[in-house]
């Protein structure tokens, strides 16, 4: 991490206009000597940066960002003991430390419907992540599955967007617990019959404030509004709710057309991840059924 420090002030210093320059290879041997330092959380982030100097306009801005992210981790690090044991074990999290499952299977969890609202993939270095999202009926807590297959390897196929399980969630340690295991669950799956959610776009952005405050390396933020349109505005696209505010879709979103098409012009309810700046959609509720975006 005191490399990691001396690295970054060396790519500040030089200027962020010069870190565009740098080959691909420039990132990629940082994040190896962080991955041989048992630090793989780190080492993905930094891979993730030299991704934003080619992401387009604006790249200095989201590159900046995640060095203040990143740098950020690293002063945590340095007063990891004096800090609360919810941060600890988060910033512990975002190095690269794992949380003993097991363990952590032996600790009283939360008891509910589970609602499986959304299921999102990504791939990396042939890894592949698998994120479910789960809302509780009763208690309204999210919580997050994480799924992982390596290569070839199939991935659990038990976790169903549109229907719910009910069972006793241990939530892993953290600030703001997102993330979670099944302590137990029933064999029964059930259909969602209901979409949970903010009433106003102002809502979530303040819950969501209030997560970043006690935990600021949260990527993604499981979000389910109600009574939205989905809009489009000069080749941009948006969710409108009703006190007329805006909420904008994430660019790699290819279904709006069919959003569009489901909304007919009409408010619907809408699950899926914020990470800040855009929306990327994973579900609707609309005519009393549960559509995958």
């Amino acid at each position: 991490m005191q490399d990691l420090e001396v690295w970054m002030r060396d790519l500040v210093s030089n200027g962020l206009a010069a870190a565009q320059e740098q080959p691909y290879s420039f990132w990629d041997d940082a994040a190896a000597r962080l991955i041989d330092a048992q630090a793989p959380g780190v080492a993905r982030l930094v891979k993730q940066m030299g991704s934003i100097c080619h992401s387009g306009a604006q790249w200095q801005e989201r590159l900046l960002s995640k060095l203040g992210h990143l740098y950020l981790l690293v002063e945590a690090f340095k007063r990891l003991e004096t800090l609360p044991i919810g941060v600890q074990a988060d910033i512990r999290t975002q190095i690269g430390f794992s949380q003993n499952q097991q363990e952590l299977s032996t600790q009283q969890g939360v008891e509910d419907s589970w609602l499986i609202l959304g299921q999102s993939l990504v791939e990396e270095d042939r890894l592949k992540v698998q994120r479910n999202w789960l809302w509780g009926k009763e208690t309204q807590q999210k919580a997050l599955i994480l799924n992982f297959a390596h290569g070839s390897q199939p991935l659990d196929t038990s976790f169903i967007p549109g229907s719910y399980i009910n069972g006793e969630l241990v939530f892993f340690e953290s600030a703001y617990p997102l993330r979670a295991i099944f302590k137990n669950r029933q064999d029964t799956v059930n259909r969602v019959d209901i979409m949970p959610g903010y009433s106003h776009i102002s809502d979530m952005i303040q819950q969501y404030s209030q997560a970043l405050a006690k935990n600021p390396w949260i990527e993604e933020f499981p979000v389910a509004l109600c009574k939205v349109i989905p809009i489009e505005k000069k080749d941009k696209w948006f969710v409108r709710d009703e006190e007329k505010r805006l909420l904008p879709l994430k660019s790699s979103f290819r279904n709006n057309w069919l959003l569009l098409a489901l909304s007919g012009g009409y408010s619907l309810d809408i699950f899926g991840e914020w990470d800040g700046e855009y929306f990327l959609p994973l579900s609707v509720w609309v005519e009393n059924r549960f559509v995958i975006c």
